[in-house]
């Protein structure tokens, strides 16, 4: 970003409607936070004075955050060292320079806005995340190491909203969690924002969801979220997974829940049986699309794209068709392929020593089938 600021910046830290002059959380007990959610850690950040309030005797916590704004709290709340003092319109230079110097920013971290632009929630655990001591070269990786350490938790089910402008309460909570953690303390981790975050990191959440069957990939077969079609040689078919979904039905709040139909598995005859009732299982969602397929008599029109897991073994078919779920089935809605997707047991299951997660062109025979493995993880025989 370039060192030309703008002069609207001035109004970062003058507030709004003329509230020039800030008012510290010991003289006065603000109007406006009794019975929000971040009363306790609005108060504590003042009398911690790294924020304030408002002249009117308020705090405004939902009022946004700029970029400027939160910086300077976090450099004053982690007490790094400033040099020099700002003035007028270039105010908050000196903390960009300590926020820099500290490693907690990049001078081109903000590549579009400018420093009175409200602070997204994804920047903000970038600073977060740097400022507790994690690095990583990978930008989409700071909201899951943000959501895997606490620092932040998810909005209504886990949402990440990544592109939101953080509010004032927001901030002070998220920079008091920072002190935490700089402390030495633990934080309460919000589950389905970490398999969220994982989603918004590399396109998958199994890692986070199903522990006890991803601990180990195999070298060959890693994720790989640039990875994730299928090409066929010819030029003539091309699919894609979006994501691939992990979804515990023992957990009524999950919140990829809500997105799915009604679901049965199929036993194998022309009966299936509901989903719901097979709490202790994972329904694993090839959630993709066909990019384009020009030769229909070559590859068949699905609407699904073609997806299947391998390694484990065979049923004892007789209990399988009458509802006992004791290896990996296939999903669907109103019709045996409708719905990308399988049910796997979390215990019972049998393995090859391993499992495979693929897709594959939809070829009518006698053409070739074109599969590839998306994910391969060693797993025990028995699980």
């Amino acid at each position: 970003m370039k060192k030309a600021w703008t002069a609207a910046v001035l109004a970062v830290t003058i507030g709004l409607a003329g509230a020039a002059t800030l008012t510290k959380a010991g003289e006065v007990k603000f109007l406006d936070v009794n019975g929000h959610w971040a009363k306790s850690g609005i108060e504590q950040a003042v009398q911690k004075g790294y924020v304030d309030g408002y002249e009117d005797g308020t705090f405004r916590p939902d009022r946004n955050v700029s970029r400027a704004e939160f910086l300077k709290q976090a450099v004053t709340a982690l007490k790094l060292e400033v040099a020099g003092a700002g003035s007028g319109n270039d105010w908050y230079v000196p903390y960009v320079n300590a926020a820099v110097n500290a490693g907690i920013h990049r001078y081109e971290d903000f590549t579009t806005g400018d420093w009175n632009t409200a602070i997204t929630r994804e920047e903000m655990a970038r600073i977060a995340v740097r400022a507790s001591g994690e690095k990583t070269d990978d930008d989409k990786k700071w909201l899951y190491l943000a959501a895997q350490s606490g620092l932040i938790q998810g909005l209504a089910g886990g949402a990440l909203g990544e592109t939101e402008a953080t509010t004032r309460a927001q901030s002070v909570t998220v920079i008091e969690r920072i002190l935490t953690v700089k402390g030495g303390g633990k934080l309460e981790v919000d589950k389905y924002a970490v398999a969220n975050a994982e989603l918004f990191w590399h396109k998958t959440n199994i890692f986070t969801v199903m522990p006890e069957f991803t601990q180990k990939q195999h070298p060959a077969h890693p994720w790989d979220p640039n990875n994730l079609f299928v090409a066929t040689p010819d030029g003539k078919y091309r699919g894609e997974l979006e994501a691939l979904i992990a979804i515990d039905l023992a957990d009524p709040n999950d919140p990829h829940l809500g997105e799915l139909p009604e679901l049965r598995w199929y036993n194998g005859l022309d009966k299936g049986f509901p989903i719901e009732d097979y709490k202790d299982s994972y329904l694993v969602w090839f959630k993709g699309r066909t990019v384009f397929n020009t030769d229909h008599e070559i590859y068949q029109d699905w609407k699904i794209l073609p997806s299947t897991i391998i390694g484990y073994i065979g049923p004892d078919f007789q209990d399988f068709s009458e509802g006992n779920l004791n290896t990996i089935a296939n999903v669907y809605h109103k019709k045996l392929g409708d719905f990308a997707g399988f049910i796997v047991p979390k215990k019972g299951l049998e393995t090859m020593g391993f499992i495979s997660f693929d897709i594959y062109s939809p070829s009518i025979v006698p053409n070739p089938n074109y599969s590839k493995s998306l994910l391969q993880v060693t797993v025990p025989e028995a699980m």
